[in-house]
């Protein structure tokens, strides 16, 4: 049941999150469209909103995702 509860709530969001931005980084790097990693990172920021770190929120409102990113490997 636990994995489960990870599943569904704002930790696996987070997780999700930091897919997301990592797959759009290596895309970044190889050149690749990018165009579907940012809507899933605009949608996630909307799904995180209530929940999410101030500071993650901040960073992703000013579309600063290396930053972003380095926070969620220290989460």
């Amino acid at each position: 049941m636990q994995v489960e509860s990870l599943n569904t709530g704002p930790e696996s969001k987070l997780v999700d999150l930091r897919q997301a931005l990592e797959t759009m980084m290596q895309r970044i790097e190889t050149g690749e469209d990018i165009m579907g990693q940012l809507e899933r990172i605009d949608t996630l920021y909307q799904e995180l909103a209530p929940t999410a770190p101030k500071m993650l929120l901040h960073y992703l409102e000013r579309k600063s995702y290396t930053k972003a990113l380095a926070l969620l490997e220290d989460l």
